[in-house]
């Protein structure tokens, strides 16, 4: 058995459903998901576009309830929106208007934990991400790659226990993209905090989670699931993608994206 999954949940949905409701339809988006996740681990979860990845996101962060079943996080249902999860997406949204230092301090600000203690906390994840000397810079003034670093210290700097991250890598370039995933999984699994990646990027899924989930869509649910073996979760992705196993699993998962998507044309 997993170690991970003999710990207590972090994260715990329990037969979860979830309903979209329109004045002309209505759309079933996830149907009866099962999952846990460990403190301190890192899952992904893949599947072809519109089997509710993003919905089961929006769903732990508290953005949306369920229509059916519980989402528990340290055992407790989760109610609504909460400084314990941070949420990270595909666009940056940093205010072009502001400097880095002021964008990153903005959650403390919305949050009213601001203090010199947070702002020191912050500035530090800010030379943890290499950007130190781009504090007084505006965010025009700054690459893609860039931009995304600041947005996870923005998020991280109001010390989330449980991230969420939906496909914050999509938008840029190949060899940024690799960079910027060795960076942020070392800087995760410093800080040890729990988090749930969204991709459609299969080799990233491997070489990031301790586990992969494959979706299937129309309802959403989950078809299967890979555990990464130590030697390669372990290891950075960047090392990971070269480690014995890595190219057999990816084919595993590709195999199974295969029948998901087939299933679904």
């Amino acid at each position: 058995m997993n170690q991970l999954l003999s710990e207590p949940a972090k994260i715990e949905l329990r037969h979860v459903t979830h309903l979209y409701v329109t004045t002309t339809r209505a759309f079933m988006a996830v149907k009866d998901i099962n999952l846990r996740v460990a403190e301190g681990e890192f899952i992904c979860l893949v599947g072809p576009s519109g089997c509710g990845k993003t919905t089961l996101l929006s769903l732990i962060a508290g953005l949306e309830k369920p229509t059916a079943g519980k989402i528990l996080i340290d055992g407790r249902p989760v109610e609504g929106t909460s400084r314990q999860v941070g949420y990270m997406l595909q666009q940056d949204f940093l205010f072009n208007w502001r400097t880095i230092e002021e964008n990153i301090f903005l959650g403390l600000d919305i949050q009213g934990i601001r203090s010199r203690e947070t702002e020191a906390y912050a500035l530090h994840l800010l030379e943890e991400m290499e950007l130190a000397d781009v504090r007084k810079a505006y965010p025009a003034q700054l690459s893609g790659g860039m931009r995304q670093r600041v947005a996870l210290v923005r998020t991280l700097a109001c010390q989330p226990d449980i991230l969420l991250l939906d496909e914050p890598f999509s938008a840029l370039d190949y060899q940024t993209k690799l960079k910027l995933e060795d960076l942020i999984f070392s800087t995760l699994r410093r800080h040890k905090k729990t988090a749930v990646l969204v991709t459609h990027d299969l080799s990233e899924s491997i070489a990031m989670g301790d586990r992969v989930y494959i979706l299937a869509r129309n309802p959403g649910r989950i078809r299967s699931e890979v555990a990464v073996p130590p030697a390669i979760r372990d290891a950075l992705p960047f090392e990971a993608r070269n480690r014995p196993g890595f190219h057999e699993l990816f084919h595993q998962v590709w195999k199974e994206m295969e029948v998901v998507t087939d299933a679904a044309t």
